[in-house]
């Protein structure tokens, strides 16, 4: 007798079913990722007994590299799906640094499935026997012919229903070897076409080619005005580029179409994305505001696609017969919808709800479509497949494939002409944190180089807080950096962190799927608490007042951005609750409160796409906002602990630190970042030490692009 067995697991209003791999939760069916339940069913199976990290590791991932934050991520997301609190676990408890425990009462059921034992036979007389012996073989002879057919039909069925074996990547080949960022836009069968990201991050890029197989890289002269762009498609014979370029003054995108042979130039309009047609005739690009439209190549004949869904799209992507656009929304979904602009609808409804999705292309064959998904920055995830082949019989899973795991995080998937090949820049997220010497003139390690950002003292001098890079994880620890406590868990994102001045509670904004809510956290550890939690809008970039009676911050609707004409700051206070608008504040953002509780300093709007344009003071006394620089790509200003000076870092072709004093003079620079490879979730970030010394976090990981073979049966 074969039989199978899998397990029942019941517990509080939940039921998991291993054989069906489902989790029902109050007679509601729950999506969960197969890692996280895999993590779950590795827990359920052992209650009551520590599982360290390594072994859960080791039975989810295998032989995987992937890092803790995989592992941490799953138990977040087995929480979120339980209702489960890691401070005060029914469910899952958090062993400090060693791993995790199921403390629930568990009841476990067998199921189980086979065949019974036929009964004996029974005794009969010799004529007998040999008389049902001889009709025993007849029929023996016959049901074995028909039992032959039946299983030829049966495993001829299976064959031709079973599900279509998944594709996966089987090898990766290394093209470029600088380290340095780049975008890669598109390919024509022999080159693959980037931009490269300069150390200094808003100075002028370059169009870059370099052979499918490796080699050398090559330099496409642009002469895109401003200087400053980004490709992002290329035709399918390999003539021209799509680029977009940031216009100076009002921070909008302009979109070019380039030859890249002869550097032709062509102004197309204003877009936020944009993508070629299989045959090269037609351009589909979306607008800032988030409308689909269809031009002829050469520009003529503009047209409104939709109204889309999903809240606008962006990054289009055209399938290779023509028929549908892909698209991704405001909210890091994908979308899809017909390019005569009927049916909008959400590709992968329920799917990984908690993770973004960007970056779609389909192979050039239409077989799969490629996408980045899981925890990104600047784009980047993991690869995965929607498998897009049919049969007469045989279908593919509906599910997504994910084709890379690991610390390793991947850009835009572009498709080789043949299908075989998926060229994506692949990326090794890492900083060295580092501060400012101003007697040596030079940056040095600072608090053992460890890679984080948003590092900020307590009042006191005697505590720091940072958010580990690229985890993203909210620390405390002695101003050495010793006894380290954590304070937030995946997948929150923390940013931002600002200490109360009593030094008992931190203040920061959650950038997880740029939800951009805002929290406190006791200082010693504990869940963290949404301020104005009824508040739809956005609350981002807080900061306390001296006293800790009041927190200002930037307030705008979801999913828009802030904009010139509407939105600001607002002031929320603590004690009762009432929020009130920071007068004359419309269009500024990132605002800071002066130590001495005089001044709150922001950041002046550029266009409609959160471009810094310039940096203006709040005067409480007089109610007065005073411009003290006007000067493209400021960011992260910070006063001087004597609130007499305000440093403020400067992107660009100019990039470096500057301060400027809070009633005003001329700008002075206090150090020089060219050639900074800068890093951070914004890909950028500084802050100021207790004795007003810079500190940033230098980027010493690596970026490249690779080849990663699809294979597919």
């Amino acid at each position: 007798m074969i039989s199978s067995k899998s397990s029942i697991f019941r517990f509080a209003d939940v039921e998991v079913r291993e054989r069906e791999f489902s989790l029902v939760k109050a007679g509601e069916a729950l999506a969960v990722e197969p890692k996280a339940f895999r993590v779950l069913l590795m827990l359920l199976r052992n209650p009551q007994k520590l599982c360290t990290k390594d072994e859960l590791l080791s039975a989810v991932w295998g032989d995987t590299a992937v890092s803790e934050n995989s592992l941490a991520r799953s138990i977040a997301l087995l929480r979120r799906h339980l209702g489960d609190e890691a401070r005060t676990p029914r469910f899952i408890e958090t062993v400090a640094t060693v791993g995790y425990r199921w403390v629930c009462k568990v009841e476990v059921l067998e199921e189980a499935s086979g065949d019974a034992e036929p009964p004996p036979e029974s005794l009969v007389s010799p004529g007998q026997q040999q008389k049902a012996g001889n009709r025993k073989k007849i029929r023996s002879w016959a049901f074995a012919g028909s039992g032959a057919l039946v299983l030829g039909l049966t495993g001829g069925a299976w064959y031709l229903h079973r599900p279509l074996p998944p594709p996966r990547i089987t090898d990766y080949v290394q093209l470029t070897h600088d380290g340095h960022p780049k975008i890669l836009a598109g390919a024509d069968g022999s080159r693959l076409y980037f931009t490269q990201i300069p150390a200094t991050q808003m100075s002028p890029r370059s169009l870059d080619e370099v052979a499918t197989t490796g080699g050398e890289i090559a330099q496409i002269p642009v002469a895109v005005p401003g200087g400053m762009f980004l490709a992002v498609d290329v035709s399918p014979d390999g003539s021209s580029s799509l680029i977009a370029s940031i216009e100076k003054g009002n921070g909008a995108f302009a979109f070019w179409s380039a030859g890249l042979v002869g550097g032709s130039l062509r102004r197309l309009g204003s877009w936020a994305g944009a993508v070629y047609s299989r045959d090269g005739r037609f351009v589909a690009y979306s607008t800032t505001e988030g409308d689909l439209w269809i031009m002829a190549s050469d520009g003529t004949g503009a047209h409104k696609v939709g109204p889309v869904g999903g809240g606008g799209a962006y990054m289009p992507a055209w399938s290779p017969d023509g028929s549908a656009i892909r698209y991704q929304t405001r909210d890091d979904r994908i979308w899809e919808i017909a390019a005569n602009g009927s049916k909008p609808h959400p590709l992968l409804p329920g799917w990984h709800d908690t993770d973004p999705q960007c970056c779609g292309h389909w192979t050039s064959d239409g077989k799969f479509f490629l996408f980045v998904s899981g925890e990104l920055w600047g784009n980047r995830g993991q690869i995965w497949a929607l498998d897009e082949r049919r049969g007469l019989l045989r279908h593919p899973t509906a599910e997504p494939i994910q084709l890379t795991s690991g610390p390793t995080g991947w850009g835009t998937p572009i498709s080789s002409k043949d299908g075989k090949k998926i060229f994506a820049e692949g990326t090794s997220r890492h900083g060295e944190l580092s501060r400012y010497d101003a007697r040596g003139k030079q940056f040095q390690p600072f608090l053992k180089g460890i890679s984080a950002e948003g590092v900020v003292f307590s009042k006191d001098g005697e505590s720091v807080a940072y958010v580990s890079y690229p985890e993203g994880i909210l620390w405390k620890a002695h101003r050495d950096g010793s006894n380290p406590v954590q304070l937030s868990q995946p997948p929150m994102y923390p940013m931002n962190p600002r200490w109360s001045p009593d030094g008992t509670q931190i203040l920061f904004v959650d950038v997880d799927r740029q939800a951009l809510k805002s929290y406190i956290v006791p200082a010693e550890g504990g869940s963290p608490r949404r301020i104005l939690p009824g508040l739809e809008r956005a609350v981002t970039d807080p900061d306390w007042s001296p006293d800790g009676r009041k927190i200002v911050f930037t307030s705008f609707d979801l999913p828009l951005r802030v904009t010139p004409s509407g939105d600001g700051l607002q002031i929320l206070d603590v004690d009762s609750g009432q929020v009130t608008a920071v007068p004359g504040s419309a269009g500024l953002f990132s605002p800071r409160w002066s130590p001495d509780g005089r001044k709150i300093v922001a950041l002046k709007l550029a266009g409609s796409w959160s471009i810094a344009s310039g940096l203006t003071v709040f005067d409480m006394a007089a109610q007065r906002w005073t411009t003290l620089v006007t000067k493209d790509h400021i960011e992260f200003p910070a006063f001087s602990g004597d609130s007499q000076f305000l440093f403020y870092l400067l992107l660009g072709s100019d990039q470096a630190v500057y301060k400027v004093r809070v009633n005003g003079g001329e700008p002075q620079r206090v150090v020089d970042l060219k050639d900074w490879q800068l890093t951070g979730y914004s890909s950028f970030w500084m802050g100021l030490d207790p004795a007003d010394a810079p500190m940033l976090l230098r980027d010493n990981g690596t970026s490249d692009l690779y080849a990663l073979t699809l294979e597919q049966k």
